[in-house]
């Protein structure tokens, strides 16, 4: 399903070895009964929510734990945009890949790329390209294959996704001279010598938006987004991938993937165990942010807005099909003003408000097909011939 962006800036995983943020904690909430507004001890958060205008809010009190995305498989991060994986299902899922050999090992790798992570899914295409040429090879015996040439291999990686970006910039511009091919021909020199770093090259490419349009340059900035930060990552990743145990390996390379609930004001900063202040995002996205403001956040993770977007219409989406409550219709037009107040305005979601939704479920009990993007697409035009 084609997602129209909402605002375009960029994604990194972040490095364990690095230095982390401030631990986030959980500062004390007075709640104001179930299922209403509520009050914040903090002073600060209080400020923080108003704003100089009155918000208000409609979430309830909600541990991470109950918030209602725990109970949905496959839900799309909402910075990364990969498929997210319960923690209780993560062995079963370690399980699938663990028992595969060779040319099947290499299909499973192939058909399951959202539920990997940048560094951990060029791992493991790495491993599958061994697998295909080996009938026997496990997955822990092909992800130890990789380790005598693993730069060689990490900079060949990086240059193919490089040159398939080249070669959508010469197509979109019809000129092998563009201003984006001569940043990417110079950054694959740098690749070649070792010099691996994709932060400082996003940050380059961002400046080259408006040379070709936004459908275009999307689709150079997602090949350039496969690229690891650095191969200092690449490394410390591999260490604790390699083992000799299959599902071990396979638990390693999926463990990014793992659900969990980001506070959108940190925790640590007062923000509130209250379903508006949350949204589902992977671990590996999660945990490097810390108390991190989204202006710094966003030079790390362009993607976050366009991946938000298509967060909160799957979100809408299961509204509308019954796998989520009715509790939960304000939140989309909370979480959207939170993100926004979050953000100084850099994400604005599109979202259907509770009324909208509450008419498209009763629709979709009648049997009406219903497609969330659809109708909000709908619902942008409207408002565009309503202001002109």
């Amino acid at each position: 399903m084609a997602i129209s962006p909402v605002t375009s800036v960029i994604p990194v995983l972040t490095n364990k070895s690095e230095n982390k943020k401030e631990n986030k904690i959980t500062n004390p909430v007075v709640q104001n009964g179930q299922n209403t507004d509520y009050k914040i001890s903090s002073n600060a958060l209080t400020a923080y929510f108003k704003a100089g205008q009155a918000l208000s809010f409609k979430g309830f009190d909600c541990e991470t734990s109950q918030f209602v995305t725990k109970r949905l498989h496959d839900v799309p991060c909402c910075c990364c945009g990969g498929k997210m994986i319960l923690s209780w299902n993560m062995g079963r899922k370690a399980k699938d890949f663990s028992n595969l050999k060779g040319e099947a090992l290499a299909d499973k790798i192939e058909n399951n790329q959202d539920y990997f992570r940048t560094t951990e899914r060029m791992i493991a295409n790495l491993a599958a390209d061994k697998a295909r040429q080996n009938p026997q090879m496990s997955l822990a015996k092909a992800v130890q294959s990789l380790e005598p040439d693993l730069k060689d291999l990490t900079i060949d990686y990086c240059v193919k996704h490089l040159n398939n970006a080249n070669a959508i910039a010469q197509k979109a511009t019809g000129n092998k001279e563009n201003p984006i091919s001569v940043l990417i021909n110079k950054e694959i020199e740098k690749v070649r010598d070792g010099k691996i770093s994709r932060v400082d090259f996003t940050e380059k490419l961002s400046l080259c938006k408006g040379i070709v349009d936004n459908e275009n340059y999307i689709k150079i900035q997602e090949q350039v987004l496969n690229m690891p930060e650095n191969y200092s990552c690449v490394s410390a990743r591999y260490s604790e991938i390699y083992g000799d145990n299959s599902q071990e390996t396979a638990k390693e390379l999926l463990r990014p993937s793992l659900q969990t609930i980001e506070h959108i004001h940190p925790k640590s900063l007062g923000g509130p165990n209250a379903s508006q202040n949350y949204i589902a995002e992977c671990y590996q996205c999660n945990n490097p942010r810390g108390n991190m403001p989204y202006a710094e956040w966003l030079k790390i993770h362009p993607e976050y807005p366009i991946n938000a977007q298509k967060h909160i219409e799957y979100f809408q989406q299961q509204q509308i099909e019954g796998a989520i409550p009715a509790e939960y219709d304000t939140y989309p037009v909370e979480v959207r003003e939170t993100l926004s107040q979050e953000s100084n305005g850099r994400m604005q979601l599109k979202v259907l408000n509770p009324q909208k939704i509450a008419e498209l479920r009763e629709a979709h009990k009648r049997g009406k097909e219903v497609n969330v993007h659809d109708e909000i697409e709908k619902q942008e035009v409207n408002k565009e011939s309503q202001e002109a």
